[in-house]
């Protein structure tokens, strides 16, 4: 009852993901991210899988072995829908006989979409070619392509909650947005992006030099 997107920038280095569901609070639960990964824990979702695979990814760097770590940790693996996204190769997709269809992955150049409980076997296709086509920020091309995925059917029961994290360098996120309950939470996450962004390089310069950076008052009211 969940779709995901996680994508990379190669110029930039930066990593994040975008997920949306019909119930509330979703970014308490679903997604996770480290310096060079993104792991997904979804349909049944269990949080505590994320921990191990971020784990494993940082002492092995290896897409696989995270994988593994996440599928070992886990009890009921037929209820769990699992993700790994590096930011170099290949990502990987898991999806138990019990996720409920339409459901599966799809892995693009620099993206991987991941769902169940789909509307449409045109979901997955449309978010990967929606983020794979669009311009701007990464933050700005993981919204378009969880918007086409929407478009393209979404999930089967009405939208309540979406989250996303964007993970730029100095191990700061440049972008971590949740919206917990709403009847539009996409278009309410492309709206606090398009907000967030004008301010997000002064925040990150308040976390790396606080002698230089603006005050709070002067970056939200001018």
């Amino acid at each position: 009852m969940t779709f995901s997107l996680a994508g990379r920038d190669p110029q930039t280095r930066e990593i994040g993901f975008a997920v949306a569901t019909s119930s509330v609070c979703v970014g308490g639960r679903v997604g996770a991210l480290t310096e060079g990964c993104v792991v997904f824990s979804q349909c049944r979702t269990d949080p505590r899988l994320h921990r191990p695979g971020l784990r494993c990814w940082e002492e092995s760097q290896d897409a696989t072995a995270a994988m593994e770590a996440m599928q070992q940790a886990a009890t009921a693996l037929h209820w769990r829908q699992l993700g790994v996204f590096p930011a170099t190769g290949a990502g990987l997709h898991f999806t138990g006989s019990s996720c409920l269809g339409v459901a599966g992955g799809l892995i693009g150049e620099n993206s991987l979409a991941l769902g169940n409980f789909l509307g449409s076997e045109d979901v997955l296709p449309a978010m990967v070619n929606g983020f794979e086509t669009a311009k701007g920020s990464l933050a700005n091309r993981l919204v378009a392509g969880m918007l086409a995925g929407q478009a393209a059917g979404g999930e089967r029961d009405p939208l309540q909650s979406a989250s996303m994290a964007v993970l730029g360098d100095a191990g700061l996120k440049d972008v971590d947005l949740r919206i917990d309950d709403s009847s539009t939470p996409l278009e309410d996450l492309s709206r606090m992006l398009a907000e967030w962004l004008p301010k997000a390089a002064a925040y990150r310069v308040r976390a790396l030099d606080p002698d230089a950076a603006p005050s709070s008052s002067s970056i939200e009211h001018g």
